[in-house]
């Protein structure tokens, strides 16, 4: 059948129509089965380009709500992707903020440990000099002391080194003063025999 059989087909059902009993409100009775079967007549006559343009269409359609629900796939996968990688970035974020929070408390870990290292340092340098000082006044007075008993010793040594210088030189001078005595005797004794 041919596009024009279609129209007279067409022509025809309106024609139903028109001859049909009105109603109010717009409303016509018609024959049913004349409806029905123009409809089939004109079903049966459309040509099968125009059957295959519909499967097309349909096909398109098909085609196209499948695509619709690819991309709806697709982006669902992309969205649910893109919050993982944004998980995985906040969580790698997490990570490097921990990680230079871990390596600015090493540092100043290292910074506290060296700063009481060099006050420890420092507090024994101070103790070793003042020992060091305690050490040498101690020595020196030690040394004073020991000097100054040796001074007093070595005087009173002096004192009786002197006496004994004096009591020799009396033992001595008594001794010199005896022999002469005895000498200037014996020599008188012999002087008296002689002129007897």
């Amino acid at each position: 059948m041919t596009v024009s059989n279609i129209y007279k087909l067409l022509d025809k059902m309106e024609t139903v129509m028109l001859k049909g009993f009105p109603l109010p409100a717009a409303l016509v009775i018609v024959n049913h089965e004349k409806i029905i079967d123009t409809l089939d007549k004109i079903r049966a006559s459309i040509p099968g380009e125009i059957q295959e343009a519909h499967n097309i269409i349909k096909r398109r359609d098909d085609i196209h709500l499948e695509a619709q629900k690819k991309a709806n796939q697709i982006l669902t996968e992309a969205k649910n992707q893109a919050e993982t990688l944004l998980c995985e970035s906040e969580l790698l974020r997490a990570v490097q903020a921990e990680a230079d929070r871990i390596r600015q408390q090493v540092i100043n870990d290292c910074e506290i440990m060296k700063k009481q290292a060099y006050e420890d340092v420092e507090s024994i340098r101070a103790n070793a000099i003042n020992e060091a000082i305690a050490v040498r006044e101690g020595a020196d007075k030690y040394a004073e002391t020991v000097l100054t008993s040796l001074d007093r010793d070595l005087s009173e040594l002096h004192g009786i080194v002197r006496n004994g210088q004096k009591h020799l030189s009396k033992i001595k001078a008594d001794s010199i003063a005896a022999m002469t005595s005895q000498k200037t005797r014996s020599q008188f004794s012999s002087q008296l025999t002689t002129q007897k």
